[in-house]
């Protein structure tokens, strides 16, 4: 698959993303329903932020390497699996308990960053498939990964929180955005007959 084909179906989970923003307020946006969940807000920074800091690092990583690596340099078997399916494994995944997601200011903001998080990514999958690299960087559970792979992968991490979303917005989320509530003080008398 090209980055040109992945970066098709990343351009529509992100019109997903960026549409159900449009259905949180400030509050339902940071609201948490425990302490050790996270908001939708946060998921929402996760998402745009790990993309960036490892996905899109390694992508550059390979990129940027002279040679190629080594044939033995593959990778694991749940990477396997993971590659042949096209998806992250239906199980609940354990990352640094002590890394927790920023809370974003507004869903607003979030829509400005996943904009530009977008431009970011339409020029990583024009230099992926312009350089044709076959270089590979290693991932902690998956093994060696080259640059479409790691492509790939931001694609199946943004389909695999949907899942997430789907449990926060059973808390959080009305079928309406939340609202500013006005005050009754603030509505005028009116006589109940002309």
């Amino acid at each position: 698959m090209s980055a040109e084909d992945t970066y098709k179906k990343i351009l529509l989970l992100s019109k997903y993303w960026l549409k159900e923003l449009d259905y949180y307020g400030a509050n339902q946006f940071k609201k948490k329903d425990n302490s050790k969940n996270w908001s939708v807000g946060q998921l929402y920074d996760h998402i745009l932020v790990y993309s960036q800091e490892v996905h899109i690092k390694a992508i550059q990583e390979c990129l940027q390497m002279k040679g190629s690596p080594g044939k033995k340099e593959g990778k694991t078997l749940r990477g396997t699996i993971q590659f042949a399916i096209g998806g992250y494994l239906p199980f609940k995944y354990k990352g640094n308990p002590y890394i927790e997601p920023s809370q974003p200011l507004s869903p607003e903001k979030v829509k400005d960053d996943f904009y530009r998080f977008l431009k970011v990514i339409y020029k990583v999958g024009k230099e992926i498939d312009y350089k044709k690299s076959t270089n590979k960087v290693k991932h902690p559970s998956l093994g060696y990964l080259s640059a479409d792979e790691w492509f790939e992968l931001i694609e199946m991490h943004m389909r695999h929180h949907m899942r997430k979303k789907k449990v926060l917005d059973k808390e959080m989320r009305s079928n309406f955005k939340e609202t500013e509530v006005r005050d009754f003080d603030d509505i005028p008398d009116m006589p109940f007959h002309e």
